[in-house]
């Protein structure tokens, strides 16, 4: 088989359907090749786009892959493949490459940069692993070695390939032998015992579940254990949604001073906090501001489960998990659940928080919410939701849009709803055309604060903060979409309810006052 081909295949064969990206000269054979494989094509506006939907896409589908040219494309990339890799998403990125024949170092062949392997050394940065395919007698043992580190430590891979070698045949001279993961089954028993009496001495158990359910696949498991013990359940900043936020054990989300009221109370009152997956970042933690003993502490990471200051090796969240719910000795507990999803304070008039709670109301079975960063991140913490996507940890702008448009694709039975401040909106909006040219029946409601407020509210005034205006509705019709405006929360309420009985692609821009900001980012700014 040849090169090309086989790659295609192989990543159809893992669950993809979809490639996004530009095509440019170092990688139109790879395109050719592309549109006689099973997947498809999607073409975005820019790169960074590209990766952001690639990102989305990967969440949801276990392996998202983007692709462009040499240089100019693949390195307009770096950004969202960097917060892929720091929010473990995988992703792998295809880039083409000038010819292997007659290259030349001192050859100024357009889209170069130094030498012709700077851009790999680049990705070296950001990814599990990577390769360039210049031999057909390796590449299919490369390409399995990438996408085996990919699949394993859930980020980045990166294969570039030159022009040449696209349509190559294989003609592999020795087998790949992956390595086996290492798991320590004496120490799994040792930490259980403890984990085991732990829970069972304690008075006020609590799970704190963290983003690595969400990237092991792990989310039925957390709810079955939190049903057959009858245990309450936050959910971290990045885990969002990781746990059923309608549910009845739900208790709110955890950022430490700046999460929800009820949630803190919990969670740093509980005697045995069980953290399943959580990354403690500053955002997780609401700039350090989180109050939680040492002593009480359970930390389940994907590789490493450490119990007060006992640390256990090759030990790892499936396989706690597994064994908790197997467990005859954890005894079933009750606790009366008095979580409110709208901490008590919340100003009548927000029309910030009239969004999340219009959208709280929301069958949230039929959406899968995609979150840019600034307040409409922070705020976020107040939507109750069953599928959130968002960059919680890397915190880049320009995600939301792009991130509908991969989350539509790779789940067309819930519909996006992209959360976006008009100055993430004015990075990467022009993705509502590409939502409307592939049939991504897309809302995407704009929060119009006239700046970048979010950091005004954390650093001071400054006139740095405030951007240009935009006819934010003229540039949705200008796309193909709908665009609606919104100064109060009725009319929120009427937009929303239009947007979500119509088809096609929606945007909602809803207009701030001066200083109309979400609970999270207030209680944030006094940390």
């Amino acid at each position: 088989m040849r090169l090309a081909p086989y790659l295609f295949q192989r990543l159809f064969d893992l669950g993809t359907a979809h490639v996004f990206g530009i095509p440019g000269d170092h990688v139109l054979p790879l395109y050719e090749a592309l549109a006689d494989s099973p997947l498809r094509s999607i073409l975005t506006t820019h790169e960074p786009s590209a990766g952001f939907a690639a990102d989305a896409y990967a969440r949801l589908k276990g392996i998202g892959v983007v692709m462009g040219t040499y240089g100019a494309g693949v390195l307009n990339m770096v950004n969202p493949i960097a917060q892929a890799y720091a929010e473990k998403s995988p992703v792998l990125v295809i880039s083409g490459a000038p010819d292997l024949a007659g290259r030349d170092p001192e050859l100024l062949i357009h889209h170069k940069v130094k030498g012709f392997d700077t851009q790999r050394l680049i990705y070296e940065q950001m990814t599990a692993a990577g390769a360039t395919l210049e031999d057909p007698k390796t590449a299919s043992i490369e390409i399995t070695r990438v996408l085996e580190a990919v699949r394993r430590e859930k980020r980045p891979g990166y294969l570039e390939i030159p022009r040449d070698l696209t349509w190559a045949e294989l003609d592999e001279a020795e087998t790949w032998t992956p390595v086996a993961l290492q798991r320590d089954r004496a120490a799994l028993t040792e930490a259980m015992q403890e984990i085991d009496d732990r829970l069972n001495r304690s008075r006020t158990p609590v799970i704190l579940a963290g983003i690595d359910i969400m990237r092991l696949g792990l989310r039925d498991q957390v709810i079955r254990l939190a049903e057959r013990y009858n245990l309450p359940v936050a959910t971290s900043f990045m885990g969002k949604a990781v746990f059923p936020e309608h549910h009845p054990n739900f208790i709110g989300t955890y950022m430490g001073a700046a999460g929800h009221p009820y949630a803190r109370q919990m969670v740093e009152a509980s005697d045995c906090l069980v953290m399943l997956g959580v990354w403690l970042t500053d955002t997780e933690t609401g700039r350090f501001t989180s109050l939680i003993a040492r002593g009480t502490l359970i930390q389940v990471l994907p590789d490493e489960v450490i119990v007060s200051r006992h640390r256990y090796q090759q030990v790892g969240l499936a396989e706690v998990l597994r064994s908790l719910l197997e467990s005859s000795r954890i005894k079933p507990r009750e606790f009366r659940n008095d979580y409110l999803p709208e901490p008590p304070g919340v100003e009548s008039r927000s029309m910030v928080a009239a969004v999340f709670s219009e959208l709280s109301r929301l069958d949230d079975r039929r959406y899968t919410f995609t979150i840019d960063t600034g307040d409409c991140l922070f705020g976020a913490v107040a939507l109750n939701a069953e599928t959130i996507l968002n960059p919680g940890y890397y915190a880049s702008m320009g995600f939301g849009v792009p991130a509908a448009l991969g989350a539509g694709l790779a789940a067309p039975d819930r519909r996006p709803i992209a959360l976006v401040g008009d100055g993430g909106f004015q990075m990467t909006g022009m993705e509502i055309g590409t939502l409307v040219r592939y049939g991504v029946n897309a809302v995407v409601v704009v929060l119009n604060n006239g700046g970048y407020r979010s950091l005004e509210v954390l650093r001071g005034t400054s006139a740095v903060w405030d951007i240009h205006h935009w006819d934010y509705v003229a540039v949705a019709g200008a796309l193909g979409a709908e665009g609606t405006r919104a100064r109060n929360p009725e009319e929120f309420r009427i937009a929303l309810q239009q947007a979500c009985d119509r088809t096609g692609v929606s945007l909602i821009e809803v207009v701030l006052e001066p200083g109309d900001i979400s609970p999270t980012l207030r209680r944030l700014s006094r940390t």
